[in-house]
């Protein structure tokens, strides 16, 4: 397997464990995360093949310019810790398992991961681990979700399920979805006090302008990166989390006015530059670079 590195999280591609002609697409495309799936979305008669498709994936694709994550069914499944034994050999970047409600969820996980890294000979503390918030009781436990390990790299937004366990209905308006708001906004202020990546649920429709408006949304709010059902929006999410034109602007002006020699110069606007300025448009200068 060739030696990865941790990409961009701008965008993660979800693709079925039990198509191995879907995982052969997602790994070349250019998705910086690919989520393999092994909780669902193949008939129980199909799951030791999807597991099989997983692991020969990680074994054999190149994912040298992105990420590979792993979802597994809930950590009290009686088959989760086999499971994750035959994938982690595979060395994904990142696990979690579906329908977490508190931080004893991943220390539960946590202990798991060890355990295999142990008996596999992989360097412990490796393998990152995360969470999709989609249960009314995870969102209530959010922020000790987010800091119940330190391997935690992402909690993810599973907006579909959310919906049946909070009760709210879906408008699907692009750029305002009022009823998710505040479940939104806590799981960004949870990911940024941890310090991890916050990425938002994925947009279900085809069309490609709505996506990227979707996705506009998601980086307003401050989350990372967004999850994607279909590599036709992974340009378009992208193109959402690279800075404005007009922020570009404002940025290189405040960087070059930062380096002014005198203090007492580095103005904008009639202003002083100050510390949080330089360091937002030094963060804005250099996300565009990438």
């Amino acid at each position: 397997m060739a030696v990865r590195k941790r990409s961009l999280r701008r965008s993660k591609l979800v693709v079925k464990g039990g198509e191995w002609h879907a995982l052969v697409a997602a790994s070349a495309s250019d998705a910086d995360i690919v989520h393999l799936e092994l909780e669902a979305g193949f008939p129980p008669e199909m799951r030791p093949q999807a597991l099989e498709n997983t692991r020969r994936a990680l074994d054999e694709l190149d994912w040298s310019n992105k990420e590979a994550w792993v979802r597994f069914r809930p950590i009290d499944n009686p088959q989760t810790r086999e499971e994750l034994a035959c994938i982690l050999g595979g060395r994904p970047h990142l696990v979690y398992c579906a329908k977490v409600k508190s931080a004893r969820d991943i220390v539960i996980l946590d202990h798991a991961v060890t355990q295999c890294e142990e008996q596999l000979g992989i360097q412990s503390g490796s393998t990152e681990i995360g969470a999709v918030i989609e249960r009314v009781e995870a969102l209530a436990n959010v922020k000790a979700i987010a800091n119940a390990s330190p391997r935690m790299g992402a909690i993810m937004f599973g907006a579909n399920d959310m919906a049946l366990d909070f009760g709210y209905r879906r408008t699907g308006i692009v750029g305002i979805d009022h009823e998710t708001l505040y479940i939104r906004s806590r799981m960004v202020l949870a990911g940024r006090l941890a310090n991890i990546d916050i990425l938002d649920a994925a947009y279900m429709r085809d069309d490609l302008e709505g996506g990227e408006a979707d996705a506009a949304f998601s980086a307003r709010m401050g989350f990372t990166g967004k999850t994607a059902i279909s590599a036709r929006h992974i340009a378009g999410i992208h193109r959402a989390f690279l800075p404005t034109e007009k922020e570009l602007v404002w940025a290189r002006e405040i960087v070059a006015a930062a380096s002014n020699p005198d203090p007492d110069k580095r103005r904008f606007d009639n202003e002083l530059v100050g510390a949080a300025d330089i360091a937002r448009a030094n963060m804005l200068v250099g996300r565009a670079s990438r």
